[in-house]
Parts: structure tokens; C-alpha cells; sequence
């Protein structure tokens, strides 16, 4: 009877014990702003330095690993090599003076893989993989010689541009994670030349944008 009546007692006192409390409900959606870098290959956009970019992330769980994720890209390049938009000719890098606005709107799934505990008071580090597709459009203001001065060239572009980005979500607390990624999108397009009379051809440009996106978890 005594050993029955110990346990009882203890069983009393672990349940008055004080115990942390833990928030354990499943996300809903995210809101995330980031902030990256904006590289160009491919065509004349060679001719064009690199830039910043700036993010919105709209992310929608469908489990805990696996996202919708819907986001929305800016970055503005200026143009510093004339050359890329005169292949076959050589003329000053000064020649052409300008900029290329890039807007993507880019919808995708995100594919986390499990790693390490699944205690939700410690820091997780979670990889995941991003596929995607985004509606890229570009807006091109050049600024061009010509026999009466000084001529603006403008042109608009938007195409489809399948996309793969690659990280790992740092999930601090249950709302709020960091996520470190690149991604890459190509974008194949009919290239309408800038100058009057140029070729018109299908080109295909690349982004490699490596960037830092902050989370917040609803």
C-alpha cells in the first residue's frame, strides 16, 4: 500500500509543476520582405550591371514542408557596356546610356526536406527546393545618339520565365524564420531590337538572384 501511495504523491507533484509553454499550432501563411541582388546573362543583357532587388513573399502551407508560394520581384539595372547591343561592330561602352526595369511575378511550390529535431523550441534549419513560374516584365529607356541629337529608345517585354531556387528556411520561432536561397530564371522571348531596322529574333536572358528573405507566420 505505501509504494501505491508514494506514486501518488508523486504524480501530484509533477502535475503542479510549472512546464513552458510552448505554441505548437501549424501556420497558415506567411508574409516575408527581402532584400537581393539582380546578375543578367545572356543577350545584350551582358551590357548591364548588376542590381538590387527587393521582395514580397506571400506563402501559403499546405503542410509543414510543403508551400504555395506567390512572389513579387523588382530590380533596375543600368546599362554599362554599349557593346552588348552591337555584337558584331566595336563601339564605346559610353555609346548607350540607360536602364532595364525588371517586374516578376513569380508562382511556385516549395519542397522543404526534414533535418534534425523537430522540437519546436529550437532553432530548425530546413533545405528546401523552389519550382516555379513567373510573368517577367521588363521595361528598356535608352538613351541614343543620333543626327538630330540625342534620342530615347523605349522598349516593354513580358514573358513567361520558368524558375528554381534552392535554400534553407531558418525557422528561429514558430513565427518568424530567415530564409537564405538563390534562385534562377530564364526567360525565352522574341527580341524586338531597340534601334529602328534591327533584327528581331528569340532570345533567351537569365537572372540569378541571390537574396535574404525575413518571415512572419500567421
Amino acid at each position: 500500500m505505501l509504494p501505491v501511495c508514494l506514486f501518488a504523491l508523486a504524480a501530484a507533484s509533477d502535475g503542479g509543476a510549472p512546464r513552458a509553454e510552448v505554441d505548437e499550432r501549424p501556420r497558415i501563411a506567411s508574409l516575408a520582405v527581402g532584400l537581393g541582388g539582380s546578375f543578367l546573362h545572356g543577350d545584350n543583357a551582358a551590357g548591364y550591371a548588376g542590381s538590387l532587388a527587393e521582395r514580397v513573399v506571400l506563402d501559403l502551407a499546405t503542410g509543414d514542408l510543403v508551400s504555395f508560394t506567390l512572389e513579387f520581384d523588382h530590380a533596375r539595372h543600368a546599362l554599362t557596356d554599349s557593346g552588348a547591343y552591337f555584337p558584331e561592330v566595336p563601339v564605346p561602352a559610353g555609346a548607350l546610356s540607360g536602364f532595364r526595369d525588371y517586374y516578376a511575378l513569380d508562382a511556385g511550390f516549395r519542397l522543404a526536406v526534414p533535418v534534425g529535431t523537430r522540437d519546436p523550441t529550437r532553432v530548425r534549419a530546413l533545405p528546401f527546393l523552389r519550382l516555379g513560374v513567373a510573368l517577367a516584365a521588363t521595361s528598356t529607356l535608352l538613351d541614343a545618339p543620333s543626327l538630330d541629337g540625342r534620342v530615347a529608345l523605349r522598349s516593354n517585354t513580358a514573358w513567361p520565365a520558368p524558375s528554381v531556387g534552392a535554400g534553407v528556411e531558418v525557422r528561429i520561432r514558430r513565427w518568424i524564420s530567415l530564409l537564405p536561397h538563390m534562385k534562377t530564371q530564364v526567360q525565352v522571348f522574341e527580341d524586338t531590337a531597340e534601334s529602328v531596322g534591327g533584327p528581331t529574333r528569340v532570345a533567351a536572358e537569365w537572372r540569378f538572384q541571390p537574396a535574404l528573405d525575413v518571415s512572419i507566420h500567421f
